[in-house]
């Protein structure tokens, strides 16, 4: 092999291999360049921003009451009998006084008509011990007048025993009148039991039972359930709230069943003691109830007050992130570049919803700039971008046509 062509082999490698040493550093520039492009831009998250605001919010505590009828009881039969007659429908109401059922009393009027003649006997005799008296009286005072020389001291004996005699008939007469008197009135007071009838206006349960029906001892005929104008509402409050309320207290409350409308709830009594599972305390209260709407035994949402109105920061429920260790919301706060601004998390304390907003108990101010809508997309130190406003809604004119536009 020549040594020219050596030489020009050589020099060609040597040109090949610095072309691709040149290339390779070239490309490796510009991979860094890259990188470099890449690690100074940072992605804006868009979001809408919200100013956290005071507001006058009255605390309240969500609580369940029962209805109660002012006067409720279970009518039961005293006696038994068979049923004769049923004054009453399921559903209907019944006035003061009016028939429940009759129950069959035919032997009980037997009784009475026998104790009634009782006293008639026993009277008369106490009219024929008064004959008697007289008699023995006149007598005596007749020998008494006579010479005591004339009349034997035996026949003085005998008539005073006759007229002492006569006086015991009497007292004895006279007490069995009060016995047989005594007899009628346990009688009619049998009869009365027999016929139960409703002790106040009240609107009746279902009915159960029939004429003909036989009735044991204490059987439930009925439940009646006073109809007033009033009506009681027993809820529980927790126990820490019991030196807030007293007999006489008023709240207006509001619920679901009671009407669009807050209602007036009067506490009428609490309970002596606090419920040792519950930790509640009991409270009695009356509502008006002229309505009708509720009834006994209704279970009624209520939104009772518990304090009094003070001022609580309020934000939207959307800008509240949820996890079972705490609450937290996204402030934003400018940055350390112009324009920029930087999303970080606050921990707070949540308390009730108002609406669709929130009240926050603890953890965030008045006036501090927190992320709403598309909160859920940050992180702590994130860039945020503020949303555009909502575009204006269309003018609900309608567009005229071009026809009335050519006619005008």
């Amino acid at each position: 092999m020549k040594r020219s062509t050596i030489i020009a082999g050589t020099v060609l490698f040597v040109v090949l291999a610095g072309a691709i040493a040149g290339l390779a550093a070239y490309k490796m520039r510009q991979i860094e360049k890259e990188k470099a492009n890449q690690q100074s831009y940072e992605p804006a998250e868009t979001v809408d921003l919200i100013e956290a605001r005071d507001v006058n919010w009255n605390p309240t505590a969500d609580l369940v009451g029962t209805v109660f009828a002012l006067r409720s009881v279970m009518i039961r039969n005293e006696f038994a009998g068979v049923i004769t007659g049923v004054g009453f429908d399921s559903g209907t109401v019944v006035e003061q006084g009016q028939p429940i059922i009759s129950m069959d009393d035919s032997i009980e009027r037997a009784d009475l008509d026998a104790a009634k003649a009782e006293v008639r006997v026993a009277e008369a005799n106490v009219l024929a011990a008064d004959s008697r008296i007289s008699l023995a009286q006149k007598m005596y005072d007749r020998m008494e007048r006579v010479d005591s020389q004339t009349v034997a001291q035996l026949e003085r004996d005998r008539t005073q025993s006759e007229l002492d005699t006569a006086k015991a008939e009497r007292e004895r007469y006279i007490a069995a009148i009060d016995q047989a008197k005594a007899k009628v009135l346990q009688v009619e007071a049998r009869l009365a039991k027999l016929a139960i009838k409703a002790p106040f206006k009240a609107r009746a349960g279902i009915r159960t039972v029939h004429e003909g029906q036989y009735l044991a001892e204490g059987i439930d005929v009925v439940m009646l359930h006073e109809v007033a104008d009033q009506i009681y509402l027993d809820f529980a409050i927790p126990q820490e709230y019991a030196p807030r309320v007293k007999p006489g207290t008023a709240v207006m409350a509001t619920g679901e069943i009671l009407g669009p409308e807050p209602v007036r709830l009067e506490v009428v009594a609490v309970d002596a003691t606090v419920n040792n599972n519950t930790r509640n305390l009991r409270i009695r209260a009356i509502v008006d109830n002229s309505s009708g709407a509720l009834l006994p035994g209704m279970f009624v949402q209520i939104r009772v007050p518990v304090e009094e109105p003070r001022t609580f920061v309020m934000v939207p429920g959307t800008a509240i992130r949820r996890a079972s260790h705490a609450d937290s919301v996204f402030v934003v706060s400018p940055g350390e570049k112009p324009n920029e601004l930087r999303a970080h998390q606050r921990f707070i304390t949540v308390g009730p919803a108002v609406g669709d907003d929130m009240i926050v108990l603890k953890g965030l101010k008045a006036g501090e700039r927190i992320a709403s809508t598309g909160s859920f997309k940050l992180r702590e130190g994130a860039l945020v971008v503020a949303a555009a406003p909502p575009a204006p809604a269309p003018s609900a004119a309608a567009p005229e046509s071009k026809g009335e536009a050519a006619r005008k």
